[in-house]
């Protein structure tokens, strides 16, 4: 049994246009997410994950490739007290939530329910122990797309390690769409 989860990974492009943007931000008290970890989450499975099933249930993932592009920063819960910055989506958010239905209606069937709140694409930057304000911050950021529009082609299934330096996510499965 391991912690798991459901991701799109953006390309190299789009990773490089993140960094680039990043690298310009002054995030006081934060850890910086490094960019291995950069992905949008589609399903989070827990900590007990059975990863063989999930991957047999996941080859049967239909569905064709969508088009997406990042931008907009935001905080997680609030940006007036947030412990997450994050950058969203701001081009193909319906075909991930339609590709988040679709993988959630292969996993419920094995014990993985989808999220109760509606879903929102983005990629986690950096996080806080403490509350921060981010509103400064988030101002600061561009506030238009971030690198270029992308095909999703394929979703990754990835096992977690929670490490004192951060989260080791390690690919285990990709499943083309289409």
């Amino acid at each position: 049994m391991s912690r798991a989860f459901i991701a799109v990974v953006p390309p190299d492009d789009v990773l490089d246009a993140v960094g680039n943007v990043l690298g310009r931000l002054e995030v006081p008290g934060a850890r910086i997410t490094r960019r291995d970890q950069w992905h949008l989450t589609l399903q989070f499975l827990g900590n007990r994950a059975d990863l063989d099933p999930v991957a047999g249930a996941l080859s049967g993932l239909a569905g064709r490739p969508g088009a997406v592009r990042l931008g907009d920063f935001g905080g997680f819960p609030r940006e007036r007290r947030a412990r997450v910055l994050w950058l969203g989506v701001v081009e193909g958010g319906k075909f991930l939530a339609q590709l988040v239905a679709a993988v959630g209606a292969l996993l419920e069937p094995l014990g993985y329910p989808p999220e109760d709140r509606e879903y929102q694409p983005h990629l986690t930057l950096a996080r806080w122990k403490s509350p921060a304000d981010l509103r400064a911050a988030v101002e600061a950021l561009e506030t238009g797309p971030v690198g270029p529009t992308w095909t999703v082609g394929e979703v990754v299934l990835f096992e977690s390690f929670t490490k004192p330096t951060g989260a080791e996510h390690v690919e285990r499965a990709r499943f083309r769409l289409g």
